[in-house]
């Protein structure tokens, strides 16, 4: 498949859907009393008042008290007289309410039931004010689960505005180094900020960050009445994976798996649980389960009692120690994140063109992780310590990786060497349809291989608020040596040849330059059971004058060739220039990473992710389909050179355009590509929005380095949106794209994939406690939306109709749920398509090539409940 095309839909169940099929009958059938309830809730909600169902006159909203049957303006008058006046001790009070008659008043009677006045808690207040955005947070998959979990901690105990720190002030949402330094030199002008209203005077403060920032902070020292307070979220759903691995796991063969009863294949849902505690603002406590679809469930034994896997942290913020100030101290799962990701960010999930700016924020510091990372966590003790302008951070971490084991020992030792770190998607014990790793021949499993020590740190020197430099650094030590020989990795074809061997193209030279080798063995003073180390050093640094931002990242690879950053070790370099002012911004962002830069922590700024291009995104040359993950779940960016531009301009009230340039050079076959996103939303009157957004993105056509093939996309989508009343809004979006590749008959069939699609989406809100939204989508070729609270991209060779329903109830202020079910329905196929090498079906069955499957229907269900406190 070209390149832009690689992402696709699944079959309703990944891995073996032929196993599955029919199954998922039985998901909605286990659900059928969930929707039985969600509908004659809806009913309720829709309906009128009743004896039975009467409505509670003291503790309900305006919108509640309109559906009463009374004039507009008696509700309201009942509305006010309940609100200003105090609640109602009795029914009678009614007659009290100016316009009420006895007639009237006989009629609502039977409907209404006097309950005393149920007083919020400063925790439920709170929640009411933000409850809005705590579903979107809840269930964002989007952002930096760090930042998820500040937020709504935030959100929920605010921090004094004017004792914040400028670290704590930059992590809020919206808030860029900017309005953070505008708000300390307000502060240290005026002395004090003592309400919203001095806060919105900020100067230098945008709107945007106002508006944001408003939610998570206070103007004194209050203590709160509630010495506890968190969340707790679950999710389970059935959806499948959306890139290329969901066809991995299919062409990994259905008698591969029906043999491998050790695999531990099942049935069962995605489930997410986590859960995250804070006692008296500083001491905090969380947890984390999560397994994948179809995924054996791992458990570990405490006298004798199996326990789910999973994450834990303790934590404690803000103790003064003398002089000096921790700010955190975590033990457990924690995550870190160093200057702009060039030396560590430990998350395993790949951000596309992650600047550090906007809905691409980059949090800083230790924080507990109850994340979905599962690969680069880091398990021991981190702190953060302040000594008046020096700022120190430490960690240390132990903690097993997964990993592809050479089959071979290595050298004169006993040891077998491990060949990559792999992020999984399932993680079974062996790679399905790799044989000779199997139980039967050399039992390699790839889970929990390889034992990671880690231990680095950071120290700064901020010279004024938003100025600073840091220097940080991190060394890993395994106790397997490292050996990246793609000959383990690739596999052979029907005459016995490597496709190493045969099928090499430039790019793979980005393979070639992985670390390990010699240069990677070495002994550790702290850790006599390792055999190889990775070390990497960097330098950062920031500066923010008036309304301009300035930061920048050096990062090297120690690999023994020269001095610290003047020597010839691989490094990998970032700055950026940011300006903004109240209607218009702009950011330059420029990047330049060697190509044996192979750090596994990077996360830096990158269109694309590491082994792009190279025969490890060929998953079907490869010793098992699987191996496909080391691409396309490598979250480390991919070695290139170029300059990024994102500009924001609001030209007047109605009219706001974005700009998206990127222009980079591809390090390993210096191959030139650009990507250019316009963005243009009018609004002729308030509810009436329309948005039209265009891409070209291209590679060049020619290029003497490499054979890769040239393509050019083209996309537009244009979207109209309707603001209705009581929040409602009803959308409607087309689409449209168009993929030139270079001319290859038999793969393609046609050098133009097409793509077009049409959407409508509507949301109503009954009140502020129940709302139903839903979307009918009819497609064909290539599509990626936002459904609700997922992110998801589909594939179709004939076309499809995709619909949804999501029910979303506040069954308390504390409590909410969601539900929602996804039908597609398909085209049938039919026909012959192209399969990588027919001639090896015969000689091995278990390797199953061919890039197409049929694809008829599917039924997804997703289920959440949050409870915030």
């Amino acid at each position: 498949m070209p390149s832009a095309t690689i992402l696709c839909w699944p079959k309703p169940i990944n891995l073996v859907s032929v196993i599955i099929l029919g199954k998922t009958n039985s998901y909605m059938k286990i659900f059928k009393p969930f929707w039985i309830l969600i509908f004659i809730f809806s009913m309720l909600s829709a309906g009128q008042y009743t004896s039975d169902h009467q409505l509670d006159i003291n503790n309900a909203s305006y919108k509640e008290v309109l559906q009463l049957p009374v004039p507009e303006s008696l509700a309201k008058a009942i509305y006010e007289r309940v609100t200003f006046r105090g609640p109602l001790k009795s029914i009678y009070d009614l007659r009290t309410v100016e316009g009420m008659d006895q007639k009237t008043f006989l009629k609502i009677k039977p409907l209404i039931r006097v309950e005393p006045f149920r007083q919020l808690t400063s925790a439920q207040e709170k929640m009411e004010r933000i409850y809005f955005r705590l579903d979107r947070w809840s269930s964002d998959d989007g952002v930096n689960d760090a930042f998820v979990d500040l937020w709504i901690e935030k959100a929920l105990e605010p921090i004094n505005v004017n004792n914040a720190r400028y670290d704590e002030l930059v992590n809020l949402q919206n808030v860029s180094p900017i309005d953070a330094v505008a708000i300390l030199k307000h502060r240290k002008n005026v002395h004090w900020i003592r309400d919203e209203r001095d806060l919105r005077r900020v100067p230098g403060l945008t709107n945007y960050a106002y508006r944001s920032a408003r939610y998570f902070l206070d103007y004194s020292d209050v203590e709160s009445d509630a010495r506890w307070h968190g969340y707790v979220s679950m999710r389970v759903d059935n959806t499948p994976f959306m890139a290329t691995e969901g066809e991995q796991s299919q062409e990994a063969g259905l008698s591969a798996i029906q043999s491998d009863l050790s695999s531990g294949f099942n049935l069962l849902p995605n489930t997410y649980v986590r859960g995250r505690f804070t006692y008296r603002e500083r001491y905090k406590f969380g947890f984390t389960y999560y397994r994948t679809l179809n995924e054996p469930g791992e458990t570990y034994s405490i006298g004798g009692i199996h326990l789910p896997d999973m994450k834990f942290f303790f934590g404690m913020e803000n103790q003064q120690l003398g002089p000096f100030n921790l700010r955190r101290l975590y033990v457990g799962n924690y995550s870190v994140t160093m200057g702009q990701g060039v030396v560590m960010e430990t998350t395993d999930y790949f951000t596309p063109r992650k600047s550090g700016y906007g809905f691409r924020k980059r949090f800083q510091g230790i924080a507990g992780d109850i994340s979905r990372t599962r690969e680069y966590t880091l398990k021991g003790a981190a702190a953060e310590l302040d000594y008046k302008d020096l700022s120190l951070l430490g960690f240390v971490s132990f903690d097993d990786r997964d990993a592809i084991l050479n089959r071979g020992l290595y050298g004169d030792s006993l040891t077998r060497s491990f060949n990559q770190l792999i992020v999984l998607d399932q993680r079974f014990k062996f790679a399905l349809g790799d044989s000779l790793r199997s139980p039967e021949y050399d039992n390699l499993s790839w889970l929990n291989t390889v034992k990671e020590l880690t231990y680095g740190g950071r120290i700064q020197y901020t010279f004024l608020p938003g100025t600073f430099l840091g220097m940080s650094f991190y060394e890993s030590a395994y106790d397997r040596p490292i050996d990246p020989d793609p000959y383990q990795i690739v596999g052979l074809d029907y005459r016995g040849d490597s496709h190493w061997d045969i099928r090499q193209v430039t790019t793979d030279s980005e393979i070639k330059q992985a670390y390990g080798g010699p240069v990677s063995s070495g002994s550790n003073p702290f850790w006599s059971a390792a055999k190889s180390f990775r070390r990497v050093i960097g330098i950062d640094f920031q500066t923010v004058i008036k309304n301009i931002a300035i930061q920048g990242e050096l990062g090297e690879l120690d690999k023994g060739a020269g001095g610290l950053f003047f020597g010839n070790n691989p490094k990998a370099f970032v700055i950026s220039a940011f300006t903004q002012f109240s209607s218009f911004n702009i950011l330059l962002l420029y990047r330049n990473y060697d190509l044996a830069f192979d750090n596994p922590y990077q996360r830096s700024f990158s269109n694309y992710r590491r082994y792009k291009g190279t025969m490890y995104e060929d998953y079907y040359y490869l010793q098992s389909v699987l191996y496909g993950q080391l691409y396309t779940n490598n979250p480390q960016p991919q070695a290139e050179e170029g300059l990024y531009i994102d500009s924001y301009y609001q030209l007047s009230r109605k009219l706001v355009t974005r700009l998206q340039y990127d222009n980079w050079q591809r390090k390993a076959d210096a191959a030139k590509m650009y990507r250019l996103v316009g963005t243009i939303d009018y609004r002729p009157v308030y509810p009436l929005s329309i948005q039209l957004r265009n891409k070209w993105q291209s590679r060049e056509e020619t290029n003497s380095l490499s054979t890769t093939r040239f393509y050019k996309n083209y996309e537009f989508r244009g979207r109209v949106r309707m603001r209705l009343s009581g929040y409602d809004s009803f959308s409607l979006l087309y689409s449209v794209s168009k993929l030139i590749n270079h001319p290859r008959p038999r793969v393609f069939q046609d050098i133009v994939l097409d793509g077009e699609a049409i959407s409508a989406n509507y949301i109503h809100n009954f009140n502020r406690y129940f709302k139903i939204s839903g979307m009918l989508t009819y497609y064909n070729g290539f599509l990626w939306n936002f459904e609700d609270t997922q992110f998801v991209v589909m594939d179709s060779k004939k076309g499809a109709l995709r619909y949804w329903i999501s029910f979303y109830s506040r069954l308390s202020p504390n409590l909410t749920l969601r539900l929602k079910y996804t039908g597609e329905h398909h085209k049938p196929i039919s026909g012959s398509w192209f399969s990588a090498n027919n001639l090896t079906r015969n000689d091995n069955p278990e390797k199953r090539f061919e890039t197409d499957w049929l694809r008829q229907s599917s039924n997804l269900f997703y289920f959440e409940i949050n409870y915030n406190f």
